[in-house]
């Protein structure tokens, strides 16, 4: 009889800590009871924390330790391999399959409150615009929630999608404003060279005024000084590009954000100056949603700036979880290169399937449909495409 009282009492001291943290750990959604993986994790620190007390000087002070100003740096990277179908009329190459991303990354901590991270994306055609490049290398500084620092290359802090994670945008690509409008495309600098959404640069950035009962941050903000002429590129002008972004939070998981840019970049001959804004919302919770609008003011010299040619993009993207690890993802995707016209309108909607089994592991499958006016008259401007990745972090 005792020994059953034993086994039961010992049954009843494991499971109701783990069954405590159920609730803690719906946000994972990986398909996966994080419980006794956070138990147990939470068990070794305070063991950990325990140790380190009993390991003071005898004078109080405390032993310190190589881990207090210098962290192990960590390694990781993704790879994410595509297969593409395309039914448009006189489009040479983009179908088959193919290695969207490899990137391969090093970060780390020193003094706790400095970072740094460098990271390299090492797929891509050799010898072209896309090979092997550095995405990242900066250093960023925050002890306080409020303010912080950041220097090297990194993204540009326009928009909501352009600082996301391709693993996190909730769609097969970038939309059409992330990458006309930051770089992330094959058109925003001479010669077609992507800057991958990042530049060369420096940003403060912070969060204040914890509000309602979550404590969420009302205000978050960003703003940055940027040489202009995207990666691994110094500065050609002279002339810097500035960028800024405050979103306010009302509601846990809604953000809603405004976004300004007054730039330019050298072509090798001379200065282009442009002016852009965005806004937009993005939620993230029981579902995922975003939108946005944006606009630019385009001029080939200092003599036309604030009087070129205007272009702007919008879009929405809604996510749906219908099972712990699948969801529906719908999205509507508009560009028109010159405001003047509705001529030149590329839309693109959207509906897709996303399974993540494991936090680590994605896949989607997608189908577009597309209607470009800017598209010859001769050729049809309406055209299907079927996109499928798969995604693996380590």
């Amino acid at each position: 009889m005792k020994a059953r009282y034993a086994a039961v009492l010992l049954t009843a001291t494991l499971v109701l800590p783990v069954r405590g943290q159920l609730a803690m750990n719906e946000e994972f959604g990986d398909g996966y009871d994080h419980s006794l993986q956070d138990y147990v994790t939470r068990k070794i620190e305070q063991r950990k924390e325990k140790t380190a007390e009993s390991e003071s000087t005898p004078n109080g002070k405390k032993k310190w330790k190589m881990d207090d100003f210098v962290s192990v740096p960590k390694f990781g990277g993704y790879v994410v391999g595509t297969y593409k179908y395309d039914s448009q009329e006189g489009k040479e190459g983009g179908e088959g399959f193919g290695l969207r991303y490899l990137r391969l990354y090093l970060d780390g901590t020193v003094f706790r409150d400095f970072k740094y991270r460098v990271q390299m994306h090492v797929s891509g055609e050799p010898g072209t615009k896309t090979s092997a490049r550095v995405v990242d290398a900066f250093i960023s500084w925050q002890k306080w929630h409020f303010i912080g620092a950041k220097i090297g290359e990194f993204k540009r802090c326009f928009t909501f999608e352009n600082p996301m994670n391709p693993w996190d945008i909730s769609g097969g690509d970038y939309t059409q404003l992330a990458k006309q409008f930051t770089g992330l495309g094959g058109d925003f600098y001479p010669g077609g060279t992507s800057s991958a959404g990042r530049d060369l640069g420096f940003q403060l950035y912070g969060d204040a005024f914890p509000v309602g009962k979550t404590r969420h941050y009302l205000l978050h903000y960003q703003a940055g000084i940027y040489n202009g002429q995207g990666i691994n590129t110094g500065d050609k002008d002279k002339e810097k590009d500035y960028i800024a972004t405050v979103q306010l939070q009302p509601v846990k998981g809604l953000y809603v954000g405004m976004f300004g840019w007054s730039g330019s970049f050298h072509d090798g001959v001379q200065s282009n100056y442009f002016k852009r804004w965005a806004a937009g919302l993005s939620y993230e919770g029981l579902f995922s949603a975003r939108a946005e609008y944006g606009r630019n003011i385009y001029a080939a010299s200092a003599d036309t700036r604030g009087k070129g040619r205007k272009s702007d993009a919008w879009y929405v993207r809604l996510g749906v979880p219908t099972w712990r690890w699948l969801r529906v993802n719908l999205g509507y995707d508009a560009y028109r290169s010159d405001m003047a016209s509705w001529q030149s309108l590329n839309s693109i909607y959207s509906l897709g399937l996303q399974a993540r089994p494991h936090k680590n592991l994605q896949f989607q499958l997608q189908w577009n449909y597309c209607h470009d006016n800017s598209r010859l008259a001769s050729v049809d401007k309406d055209y299907h495409q079927l996109w499928t990745q798969a995604y693996i972090r380590f």
